[in-house]
């Protein structure tokens, strides 16, 4: 029986010894695509629904805080053992036998690096004008001319995109239909390539200047282009720049918003329960003109964020807050499509901001 028991035992240890060989060389490679995967969908998760909390909050007026992912590291554990459990039949107890159980455990310990971006660095580039470089890199990489107008330009010429807009919810809601119908336009005019962004050597060689460029003389809406702007002709440059000290005499020129006014402009467009708007927990702006009737109206119907009691079952991203639940429909493509646009411009502006406060490390599994 002894010599059963250990040939038994030897027999397990070889075959486990062998399947943890194989374990250990494969499970690895097939592990990395599906866990490599699950990260990546989490963190795209996670960053949206900042974004949209963040939008929310500043229809509340309440602080903001930016958190980035800086690190996502993990540990696999295995665990191999070897149980023996001896099996007495009924009939003759002295012949028992042993039979051996492997057992294998697997865990998965994940530890995920988050570092607030705030500091001197990131909040100057948070408030600093968008610069002309990345609406190069944007209207380059084939953004809609008019979307980038909408969220990011204060002023086109002689049209004005509310300034006002950039800040805290104002009292009135302002009119710019008239600098809307100039996007529009000039969105069509880029569908038909006569609408591109550039960059050109100044005078003295110093630096570089870049400048929409517009060509609509032999389009069917040369005149009311022409009539919006104010123009001479059809054939437009503006000079895209971020503060008005830039501004050269009889030059047409387009000035930009802040990355956080470009946050404001569309937290405006954040539906509220009406019990807070009754409250006083946020602004409600009087309609003055029947050509803006409403902020989602003002960003030419790109943005909208709705709000209910209950948790939405269509939404692309969604966020509770304030025991409400806030979200952009899954089918709404032009509020996903500049939901993106904010994103970008926020990655490229913690990029250039450096202020960082200390790492946070959470561990995100047992």
């Amino acid at each position: 029986m002894t010599g059963t028991i250990r040939s038994n035992l030897t027999f397990a240890a070889v075959w486990l010894l062998v399947f943890v060989a194989a374990c250990t060389t494969q499970y690895g490679i097939r592990n990395v695509a599906p866990a490599g995967y699950g990260y990546n969908n989490a963190i795209a998760q996670s960053n949206d629904q900042q974004l949209l909390l963040n939008l929310v909050r500043l229809r509340y007026r309440d602080s903001v805080v930016f958190m980035d992912i800086r690190g996502v590291t993990t540990q696999h554990q295995f665990t191999f053992g070897l149980s023996a459990e001896t099996l007495l039949p009924f009939e003759r107890l002295g012949d028992g036998s042993v039979l051996a159980l492997p057992n294998i455990q697997q865990s998965e310990t994940p530890t995920i690096s988050y570092v607030p971006l705030q500091g001197i660095e990131f909040s100057k580039s948070l408030l600093a004008p968008i610069s002309s470089d990345t609406i190069v890199l944007l209207a380059s990489s084939g953004w809609s001319i008019e979307r980038l107008l909408t969220c990011c330009v204060e002023r086109l010429g002689v049209l004005s995109n509310a300034p006002s807009a950039s800040g805290p919810t104002p009292q009135r809601l302002p009119d710019n239909s008239e600098f809307r119908a100039a996007a529009n336009i000039l969105r069509q005019l880029q569908r038909d390539e006569r609408v591109f962004v550039e960059h050109e050597p100044s005078e003295d060689g110093s630096r570089s200047d870049t400048f929409l460029v517009i060509d609509a003389e032999t389009s069917a809406s040369c005149e009311r282009l022409r009539e919006l702007l104010s123009a001479p002709s059809c054939t437009m440059r503006f000079r895209l720049m971020q503060r008005r000290s830039q501004m050269k005499e009889g030059q047409l020129v387009a000035q930009t918003r802040s990355v956080l006014g470009a946050l404001y402009a569309l937290s405006h467009a954040v539906s509220v329960p009406p019990e807070h708007e009754a409250a006083g927990l946020v602004t409600t702006s009087v309609i003055e003109s029947e050509y803006t009737t409403s902020w989602r109206a003002f960003l030419g119907e790109q943005f909208r964020v709705q709000v209910s009691g209950s948790e939405p079952s269509d939404a692309y991203v969604k966020i509770a807050y304030r025991d409400h639940w806030f979200w952009i429909d899954d089918s709404d493509l032009e509020a996903k499509t500049t939901f993106n646009l904010m994103a970008f411009l926020l990655t490229l502006q913690s990029a250039a901001g450096n202020g960082m406060s200390p790492l946070l490390t959470l561990g995100a599994g047992g």
